[in-house]
């Protein structure tokens, strides 16, 4: 824990962007007895964007938080999840969510992106240091110190800067406009990005002439009710369907609620800055041509978009970037690595930075309360080592899977109904089990008494039979185990 000295100056994190990043650093400094302050450009927990998705390796880090507990009142675990081709034949009924439950003994879970960051906010024990409508504009530093100018024309001043704002990042903005005269080439790619495997595959690039931040494909996000007495599905199933270049998600994982995504590939490719911007009328659209599309048994896109709370189109940005620092600012969450939402593991991911930027820092900290420059580098440094090779995993896997569910390719058409329902649940879960259990949690919190074996059980699985599983059954666990599990094949193979 990082100790307090009156008499000394304290070591401060700014934190640009308030989301749900911005508030689980700042949770996971406020636990470590690190000072910040947090700047989010609009309110805290608007009512925009759809849900988040959360697994078992997440909810670890949020149950160290003290956040769980609040989280698992409001939601019901997923458990059981359906196959649908185009014609609304079920070609495979998976428990697999189920089992990875009982495996992990935690849940994969669905619920309101607003309302997780509720929840987050009111953990927050001094509200004080988080300013809403008050985004970061201007950073300067120094060999000693960093100070940002937030938009009321103020000036705060701390040791190092945290971008934790988004796929449209200020602060990754800025830090490219200081590269620009020196390194343009680095600069370009802090605005571009650097997209992931599957992409550049698909373009038949080599890896120097890589875009960056791409989108292939554009996605509508719904919240919708569920009607307790006619419901579209039960409460914790999860159904998919199968379409050429499209494909469909429902999963009712809050009681009255079913969230579903509408994946469409898009007409053209686009890289960022330039990909699109879409309005209502563009989602109109988009149902008016997709909404007969069925979805479940009974129910159409449409008759989820007729019952919905709330709806948005966005492009599904992917890709990584290949700098992830600078001096003394730090990029985190989708201002960093971006990838596709089909096996919901975005969100996750930038949770697993939290815990490897927060786990370096904090012994770092204890020896030195104010680092040096160097030191500081050395931090990110080992952030980037732990976080960068599963990025691109995830990323590579995410897009996979949603080309896969799109059936992009006769051969994700003849897998998706020949071959991966011949993979059991037990083995997908297993595969998955070793990839969630292979992310980092907070070393310097007390893990809970549910993980308490934790370490012993990564030991095991390092050693187990999992390595050995073949290709075939990978990409089986790969698909239909939620995308994750390619993981284990390039770690092991």
């Amino acid at each position: 824990m990082a100790e307090s000295h009156p008499e000394r100056p304290r070591f401060k994190v700014l934190i640009a962007g308030g989301g749900l990043v911005g508030l689980g650093l700042a949770l996971a400094l406020e636990r470590a007895g690190i000072d910040y302050v947090l700047f989010e450009k609009g309110q805290f927990a608007p009512q925009l964007g759809a849900s988040i998705g959360l697994h078992p390796h997440s909810l670890r880090i949020l149950d160290q938080l003290g956040v769980w507990g609040d989280i698992e009142r409001e939601v019901v675990p997923l458990q059981d999840r359906n196959h649908y081709s185009e014609t609304g034949y079920c070609f495979e009924e998976s428990h697999v969510i189920g089992v990875i439950n009982t495996v992990l003994r935690r849940p994969i879970i669905f619920m309101e992106r607003c309302r997780a960051l509720e929840i987050l906010h009111t953990h927050v024990r001094d509200k004080s240091r988080l300013h809403a409508v008050n985004g970061v504009v201007a950073y300067e530093e120094t060999e000693d110190g960093v100070t940002v100018t937030t938009e009321d024309g103020k000036t705060h001043r701390g040791n190092i800067l945290v971008g934790a704002d988004g796929i449209h990042s200020r602060v990754r903005q800025l830090m490219a406009e200081k590269k620009a005269s020196t390194d343009p080439e680095s600069s370009s790619h802090l605005i571009e990005g650097e997209t992931s495997m599957t992409e550049y595959k698909s373009l038949g690039r080599c890896a120097k002439d890589r875009p960056g931040f791409t989108s292939e494909y554009n996605c509508i996000f719904g919240v919708s009710r569920n009607d307790p007495g006619a419901p579209f599905l039960r409460d914790g199933m999860v159904h998919n369907v199968y379409y050429p270049r499209y494909s469909a998600v429902a999963a009712a994982g809050v009681p009255g609620l079913v969230f579903w995504f509408l994946f469409v590939k898009a007409a053209s490719t686009t890289r960022t800055p330039n990909c699109p911007r879409f309005s209502d009328d563009d989602a109109e659209a988009l149902i008016s041509r997709y909404g007969g599309s069925q979805l479940g048994p009974g129910y159409t896109v449409r008759d989820l978009w007729n019952a919905r709370v709330k709806a948005t189109m966005a492009p599904l940005e992917e890709g990584v970037l290949k700098q992830w620092s600078h001096g003394r600012v730090v990029l985190m969450g989708d201002a960093v690595h971006k990838v596709t939402i089909n096996p919901g593991l975005g969100g996750n991911l930038a949770y697993e930075g939290i815990a490897r930027l927060t786990n370096a820092l904090v012994p770092l900290l204890k020896e030195h309360p104010i680092p040096s420059k160097e030191q500081l580098c050395e931090v990110f440094d080992k952030y980037f080592a732990g976080q960068s090779p599963r990025a691109h995993t995830v990323c590579s896997v995410s897009g996979e899977i949603t080309r896969y569910e799109a059936q992009d390719s006769w051969l994700y058409k003849f897998a998706a109904q020949y071959i991966i329902p011949l993979v059991s649940d037990s083995r997908k879960a297993s595969a998955y089990a070793a990839f969630s259990n292979g992310g980092p949690w907070l070393e310097y919190l007390p893990l809970p008494a549910l993980d308490i074996d934790l370490p012993q059980q990564r030991e095991r699985e390092l050693n187990s039979s999992i390595q050995g599983l073949p290709l075939f059954s990978i990409v089986g666990g790969i698909i239909a185990g939620l995308g994750v599990t390619a993981a284990i094949y390039r770690r092991y193979h």
